[in-house]
């Protein structure tokens, strides 16, 4: 379906993907989901053949305890939860000091950020095939605050070593709860 504001811009850009459903948190009925004090929240039905590339923004101002943020894809409403999920990053701390992180083999999850306790937490992620019969691949920034005064940069790469098709994303903490907002947007190209 066309929408006006995509033929004013010649079809192109970022178009907001609304879910067909919704686990743990709450569609504002245009596709920004947002979740307070969970675990996990899942986006069913974000990826389709309408996209080949997509953008994911996650803000979390409120994590209840320090972490990772990690996330799976999904198909027909269940996690993958193969190791077959790769990832690399090498990030700098606004003291000086480098954070170097990495998968060391597969692993059932990808790493996709940091988080510090009453902390703010952003990543903004370009997925790349989720819904192909291809290997889904990621680049992403997660830009965090560690403690009162650092904050951390972290440039984050990787891939799903299978060919499945996906049609959803489930993001989760290693600890505690999370709040905060996810979009999932379709580079219309």
């Amino acid at each position: 379906m066309t929408k006006a504001r995509d033929l004013a811009n010649g079809g192109f850009g970022l178009v907001l993907v609304k879910p067909s459903t919704v686990v743990n948190g709450t569609d504002n009925g245009k596709g920004t989901v947002s979740f307070s004090a969970v675990s996990t929240v899942s986006l069913n039905g974000v990826f389709s053949s309408t996209y080949s590339y997509y953008r994911i923004l996650l803000d979390v101002p409120t994590v209840s305890s320090s972490g990772d943020f990690r996330m799976r894809l999904r198909a027909a409403g269940a996690d993958n939860t193969a190791s077959n999920y790769v990832w690399s990053t090498r990030g700098f701390q606004s003291n000086g000091s480098v954070f170097d992180a990495s998968s060391s083999g597969a692993n059932t999850f990808w790493f996709i950020g940091g988080s510090s306790t009453n902390g703010i937490s952003t990543i903004s992620m370009d997925l790349f095939n989720p819904q192909a019969t291809k290997k889904t691949a990621f680049n992403s920034l997660n830009t965090w605050q560690d403690g009162a005064t650092a904050s951390i940069s972290l440039p984050i790469q990787g891939i799903a070593t299978v060919t499945t098709s996906y049609d959803a994303v489930t993001i989760f903490h290693s600890a505690g709860n999370i709040t905060g907002t996810i979009s999932v947007y379709g580079y219309n190209n």
